[in-house]
């Protein structure tokens, strides 16, 4: 166990270093050595979820259906350092160094703030050679809104918990939605549109601080799949209500998590939904829970949130952010319809949630079951199923 805190800190990067090598060590015998391409990988996967349907009650679906006529497309959007989605980039170039051909293309880095305004998504695609389709929300406010504003993002702020006393009437939420999801959205879509002329598969959220709305894909036949990391361990609901314990934003996810006194902190993969009408607007982290992360445990240390939240970015989302790069989340599969997946309360009671469980490889990873908590154990499965040794995939 880690003595100070920066033992506990060069502890974590080891561990995220050696988590994320043992994932491009499967994507160099996927794309390498087995020679498999993006159609011929996902043929598989479909193969065995058209098997393991009629177990589940549902039909199963990709969670990126892999296009037959172009390459499979990722754009990585985000609001501040860019930390994450600078390592998600780095990973294309790694892939790049053993794929005969690269299984997923980046197609180009979103942001919604300007470098002047604290955002590095500019020097990132300097960096990468990747498009950047950027419109700085505060410089569009005043020219579209209000040119006095002092703080535009927080006069556009429409989510607020429910109960909060500082939540506006639903006219002045409504207003401030359509600011954001419709004006602003749409014309950042408009932008995306003209930068990047292929479709978008893959939307990857790294530290995007505005919700995902259909305005900006609305030049797309078909609407992206989109996931974001989350710092706190989402297996973990309500035991009446079945509602996520630990939503919300940032360090105060993990907060929370202190708070109830957990010894083992773990990062969570959503699936991200559209949020198109206001009434959504109290549905937040409400997608499907993708992946789990091994976690980290600082034991007596006394970090603060934001020191529990920097380790497990290096340990958790670092994984999370090589899942696209390799193309390893082409073998993802969704129900088409909810079923009832086991999550747990505080108390470790199970309750079941009706949700649309996933699907990784041949096997049903929903809920507390997600995939990614003993990452070895899980690539194993994953190997020895689109090697040819498959596993009978289990309920959850």
């Amino acid at each position: 166990m880690s003595s100070t805190i920066d033992a506990f800190m060069a502890q974590a990067k080891a561990a995220g270093e050696r988590r994320v090598a043992s994932i491009h060590e499967l994507g160099k015998r996927i794309w390498k050595d087995e020679a498999f391409t993006p159609e011929s990988l996902q043929a598989k996967c479909m193969a065995e979820w058209d098997r393991i349907a009629g177990n589940i009650g549902s039909r199963i679906v990709p969670l990126v259906p892999v296009p037959h006529d172009r390459p499979v497309t990722n754009v990585i959007f985000g609001s501040g350092g860019f930390s994450t989605g600078s390592f998600q980039a780095t990973q294309y170039l790694k892939v790049n160094s053993y794929a005969k051909k690269a299984p997923v293309l980046l197609q180009g880095i979103v942001a919604n703030k300007s470098m002047e305004h604290g955002c590095n998504a500019a020097a990132v695609s300097k960096e990468y050679g990747v498009p950047l389709i950027e419109i700085d929300f505060t410089d569009w406010y005043h020219n579209r809104i209000n040119k006095q504003e002092m703080n535009p993002v927080a006069a556009s702020r429409y989510w607020f918990m429910r109960g909060d006393p500082a939540r506006p009437p639903a006219s002045e939420i409504a207003r401030r939605f359509s600011i954001r999801q419709e004006q602003f959205h749409g014309e950042l879509g408009e932008l995306l549109a003209r930068v990047v002329s292929t479709p978008i598969d893959i939307v990857s959220a790294r530290g995007y601080n505005f919700q995902f709305c259909s305005s900006i894909f609305k030049h797309q036949a078909r609407k992206p799949h989109v996931n974001d990391t989350h710092p706190a361990d989402l297996t973990f609901v309500d035991g009446e209500t079945g509602a996520k314990l630990y939503p919300g934003w940032q360090s105060g996810a993990v907060q929370l998590m202190i708070d109830h006194r957990h010894a083992q902190f773990r990062g969570s993969l959503i699936e991200v939904g559209f949020m198109d009408r206001v009434e959504q607007i109290d549905d937040l982290d409400e997608g499907a829970l993708l992946a789990i992360g091994g976690g980290v445990s600082p034991g007596n240390l006394p970090c603060t949130a934001d020191q529990v939240q920097a380790a497990m970015k290096v340990v958790d989302d670092h994984v999370f952010c090589t899942l696209e790069p390799t193309g390893l989340i082409l073998a993802w599969g969704i129900t088409e319809k909810p079923v009832k997946i086991a999550y747990q309360a505080l108390n470790g009671a199970q309750v079941k949630v009706e949700q649309r469980a996933i699907v990784v490889g041949n096997e049903i990873r929903a809920g507390v079951n997600a995939w990614g908590k003993d990452l070895d154990k899980d690539l194993a499965g994953l190997e020895s199923f689109l090697l040819g040794r498959g596993k009978k995939a289990k309920r959850t």
